[in-house]
């Protein structure tokens, strides 16, 4: 759990709660059940995935730069 804890506090993070059991797995041998690490992490840790959300490929860098320095809010 102390591992959990602190690999959950360094930046890079996971990408979602299977990540956390594949790790679990893969670096401490445990076999956790999705819902019993979820609950963990989420309830016990506190701690919330930080994932981006999607971009379009399609989005031009320029005028969302443009949008974002004429924006009203900003």
């Amino acid at each position: 759990m102390a591992a959990l804890k602190e690999e959950l506090k360094t930046g890079k993070g996971f990408a979602s709660y299977g990540a956390i059991v594949e790790w679990l797995k893969q670096e401490h041998g445990l076999e956790i059940e999705y819902g019993t690490v979820y609950s963990l992490a989420r309830y016990t840790l506190g701690a919330k995935l930080k994932v981006p959300r999607p971009q379009s490929h399609k989005q031009d860098e320029k005028l969302v730069s443009e949008f974002k320095k004429n924006s009203v809010l900003s």
